[in-house]
């Protein structure tokens, strides 16, 4: 690992290297996060509308993103976009949680999905044929960077205790301007970071039929709809994790920090172990099997009485969701013609981010009603979706993918091996 970052590139290491003071941010924010609207005592469907106006916004601006990016460089996108998020953490702490804020740093955070493609292709033009070593580095000190941010959640812990002052909706805010300036400390390192241009000569504009081109494909169109059905199922619940548990359990920031930390770092090593998995059972049964047990854990969570028992089955639970996503993922590029991956990814963020947006609303308006309601609307949304991915990909029609018929109607294997991963995965 240390041997792999010495080897690269001056301006590629700024680039890592940021990744940790913003991994830092995101696992001190999200720590303290629902925990500040229950201390406020603040009706939770506020959070789901904080949730939905981020959410929708990204969706919107990740098309508009990518257009930017190639037109202005990396550097400004990354630098305008870090800026809006670290002004989004600053309102709620500074500004206090009103409507007003909420309202102001949702939409701020929403725009600050513009660093996000720019980022992705900055990265990529300074990797060069280091691409797949460089992204390894960037997500395992993100990830363990955003588990350490999470673990900070018992700062406000040690500040209550230590002073009969303080609140605990006061040490929230403090951690929350903490997390503003760990999001500035990361400006320095892109500042210092060339924009390497990389020119993509377009032949034509941009129309709507490009945009939708991806959908011509029949798997495509199958994994996105299965896509957008999980995402509306998870936004029922995720966003509104730390509510939940301090909500019914009790708990302030320290033990949530620390399950959300857990959290974070074995769903990772999960990502490493997927593969394993899927060569073992096939990549429909491993992702049916996993996102069965998922929904068990799920299942059982109401019915738990004990931290401790419940933020272990939570743990089970995102571990099981999350874990085949990598696969899916590669899934969505193998059934992608080169020239139309761009769009792919753009349609694989829209249907990730838009759709948690909207359910983010509905599952704080439930869980107004009764904290129990998000997870057993989830329990049957997360079925619905897992038996049709068992039906959808398992279809004759969706058996070949492009690579493999780029080795069939060429003869040759244009670099690729084409296999025929669907026909070695049937249940």
């Amino acid at each position: 690992m240390i041997n792999g970052i010495r080897e690269l590139e001056r301006d590629l290491k700024l680039l890592l290297i940021a990744s940790i003071p913003t991994g830092l941010s995101g696992g001190m924010f999200y720590a303290v996060w629902g925990l500040y609207f229950e201390t406020e005592g603040i009706n939770v469907s506020l959070l789901g509308l904080y949730s939905f106006l981020e959410g929708l916004l990204m969706a919107a601006v990740f098309i508009p993103a990518g257009l930017i990016t190639d037109k202005m460089g990396r550097k400004k996108p990354v630098l305008i976009g870090y800026l809006f998020s670290a002004v989004s953490l600053a309102v709620v702490s500074v500004w206090g949680l009103n409507l007003p804020s909420i309202i102001v740093s949702g939409i701020l955070g929403g725009c600050s999905s513009l660093a996000l493609p720019a980022f992705q292709a900055w990265l990529a033009d300074l990797a060069g044929s280091k691409m797949e070593e460089a992204s390894s580095i960037q997500m395992f000190l993100y990830n363990v960077s955003f588990s350490a941010g999470s673990l900070m959640g018992w700062v406000p812990e040690l500040m209550v205790m230590s002073s009969q002052d303080m609140s605990y909706s006061q040490a929230y805010r403090l951690m929350i301007l903490l997390s503003t300036l760990a999001t500035l400390l990361a400006l320095p390192f892109f500042i210092a970071t060339k924009d390497k241009r990389v020119s993509y000569p377009s032949t034509h504009s941009i129309t709507f039929k490009d945009v939708l081109r991806p959908l011509n494909a029949s798997m495509i169109r199958r994994l996105t709809f299965l896509l957008i059905l999980s995402s509306l199922a998870t936004g029922l619940f995720y966003p509104l994790t730390s509510y939940y548990l301090g909500e019914k359990y009790g708990v302030e920031s320290g033990p949530v920090g620390t399950v959300l930390s857990l959290i974070y770092l074995i769903s990772s090593f999960s990502y490493l172990v997927a593969p394993v998995f899927s060569k073992l059972l096939g990549l429909v049964r491993f992702v049916v099997l996993s996102q069965g047990f998922s929904i068990l854990m799920m299942a059982l969570i109401p019915f738990t009485h004990n931290f401790l028992l419940a933020s272990t089955l939570l743990i089970l639970q995102v571990m099981g969701t999350y874990a085949p996503f990598p696969l899916i993922w590669a899934l969505f590029m193998e059934y992608s013609p080169p020239d139309e991956r761009g769009m792919v990814n753009s349609l694989y963020n829209l249907s990730v981010v838009g759709p948690r947006a909207v359910s983010s609303l509905a599952g704080g308006n439930l869980m107004s009603m009764s904290l129990e309601y998000p997870i057993f609307a989830f329990i049957i949304l997360y079925s619905l979706y897992d038996l049709l991915f068992a039906i959808l990909i398992r279809s004759p029609h969706s058996k070949k993918s492009y690579l493999a018929e780029v080795v069939e109607n060429r003869g040759n294997d244009d670099g690729f091996e084409g296999q025929d991963r669907c026909n070695a995965t049937e249940i």
